[in-house]
């Protein structure tokens, strides 16, 4: 029987510890991230964690195309405090600025994504679930303005299996890449 995880921050099933063993690309750890060249290579994001979030602009700076899988959408606020002081400028935000929980911080994630993105599916895709319990808030200036870019796409179907050079996801779509950086 194989064993399987679930990794509750972004919703992959995997196979421990072999889940990655037949790919015969690169694997990176996200906290490696800053050491990797990532130049003209396909990379494939699985999972997210504060490292993939905080450097996926510069990963898709030198990078050919990047494929972010992400099946639960994550809670992203702004890194800078000029960020943030934009959304406390909120009404809603200034009248209940002495309440600052996770109530008020998913409330400025989704007001964060709303000023960051224009495109209405992708909007629909990041949006996180504010009635979720166990909230993580991962903090980025330029997060989603990398999902943006031409050469960055978001996938949101499960992965169900990594081949020798590929990820496949659930609709049965290979995508073929050179390195996988994982968060597991």
């Amino acid at each position: 029987m194989v064993n399987k995880k679930k990794n509750p921050q972004d919703g992959f099933f995997q196979n421990s510890p072999d889940f990655f063993q037949k790919f015969q690309g690169k694997i990176v750890a996200s906290e490696d991230i800053k050491n990797f060249d990532f130049t003209d290579l396909n990379v494939a994001v699985v999972g997210g964690n504060q490292m993939t979030v905080m450097h996926l602009e510069q990963i898709c700076n030198t990078a050919k195309f990047v494929k972010v899988f992400q099946i639960t959408p994550l809670f992203i606020l702004p890194q800078t405090e000029k960020g943030i002081h934009k959304l406390l400028s909120h009404p809603l935000i200034i009248k209940n600025r002495r309440l600052f929980n996770t109530r008020i911080k998913s409330l400025l994630a989704i007001r964060y994504l709303e000023s960051q993105v224009q495109d209405t599916w992708l909007k629909r895709q990041l949006m996180p679930n504010s009635a979720s319990g166990n909230k993580v808030f991962l903090k980025s200036d330029r997060y989603y303005t990398a999902l943006q870019r031409e050469n960055c796409k978001l996938i949101t179907w499960p992965v169900v299996k990594i081949t020798e050079h590929a990820v496949q996801s659930m609709e049965g779509v290979e995508h073929l890449v050179n390195v996988i950086i994982t968060t597991y």
